[in-house]
This record gives structure tokens, sequence and C-alpha cells, in this order.
């Protein structure tokens, strides 16, 4: 809770299967009352899986609340009790049959934190072999691309990648590997690799 403001009241408006609604009332530090409405629901993952080639795995599904067909990387949510790392490695072998030496944490962030209690744990993954995929029933339109890590910021600017976990991570991704490569990185945009 934040310094000085307390929670009056809480109340559980809805129970689903993913996620819980909420309405607390809360004093604030001024003394004044307000109310807050969010969901709760597990912690999710988001993973740029790069292989030797600067390539990074992206996969494209159709997503119904959004009511469009995104661009992200391999990831999602929790299972209860379950550490993001695992759910990390899962996510690549079950959304891109991969599976990856070394796995590093980029960063946590929260999701929209006006309306939902829930974070996106973003991670680095090398070292990459690949598998076979285990997609569930609601992943069967889903098709793996593999992108070329400067094209893929170039997509998060240009409105092909629009998931806010996949824009963070890539970008994240873009500066933690330049950084490491130093001038030499410059030079990749001259040759991209393109996709299999």
């Amino acid at each position: 809770m934040i310094d000085g403001w307390n929670t009056v009241t809480s109340t559980v408006e809805h129970t689903g299967v993913r996620a819980v609604v909420r309405r607390d009332t809360v004093r604030r530090s001024d003394q004044s009352l307000g109310t807050y409405e969010y969901t709760e629901s597990v912690d999710g993952v988001r993973v740029v899986a790069l292989d030797e080639r600067g390539r990074i795995a992206l996969v494209e599904e159709n997503v119904y609340v959004c009511g469009q067909r995104l661009l992200m990387c391999p990831g999602g949510g929790c299972q209860p009790a379950e550490d993001p790392l695992a759910a990390a490695h899962r996510g690549l072998g079950e959304e891109a049959k991969v599976r990856a030496a070394e796995v590093e944490l980029l960063t946590m962030m929260w999701r929209m934190p006006g309306g939902a209690r829930t974070r996106e744990h973003l991670y680095l993954a090398r070292g990459l072999s690949i598998g076979e995929h285990h997609r569930d029933a609601s992943e069967a339109d889903m098709e793996l691309r593999w992108v070329a890590l400067e094209e893929a910021v170039t997509m998060c600017g240009d409105g092909r990648i629009t998931e806010a976990g996949t824009l963070a991570a890539v970008l994240l991704t873009a500066q933690r590997t330049t950084a490491r490569l130093g001038p030499l990185a410059t030079g990749a945009n001259d040759d991209p690799v393109s996709a299999p």
C-alpha cells in the first residue's frame, strides 16, 4: 500500500476463470476517499528468443479481446504459483518449439497499472535449440516467424508490433545487445537476415 493510504473496503465484483474484478474504497494520505476498480490475475511473461544469426522468434495469432491478429514474443500467463522463469521456458517450448541454454531477466513491468494488478516479466533467451511445440487448442492458428532484431525494432515503431510486453522486450533487447556489441552492432542493418 502507498504510504499514508488505507484500504477502507475491498469487494470482489466478479470472479472469472483467469481474472478477479475488485472494487476498493481507499482513504488517501490527505484523507480524501477514492474508489478503484481493477482486475487481478496471474503474472505473465514475454521472451525474446535471439538466435546466433541475430533473429528473434515472433508468434502471430488471433487475439479475441483485441479483435486483431497480433505479432508477439512467445509467452503468456504463468500457471498458479509458477515461477516466471519456469513460465518463460514453458512458453518458449509451447509456442515456438525452442529450448534456451540461457534465459536472463530484462525487466519486470506492470501490464496496465491503472486497471490491472498484474505484472509482466520480460526475458532474453540465447543458446537456442529447436524442438517440438506443444500448443493448446486456442493457439492452433499461431504462426512462428523469425525476424532480424533490427527489423523487429522497426516494426515496433511502424505499428506492426503493438503488444506492450513485446514492444518493451524487443526494445530492451536491442538496447542491451547494442551496448554489448558496441559500434559493430550498427553494421547489422546493412544485411538483415531474412526469415526462413
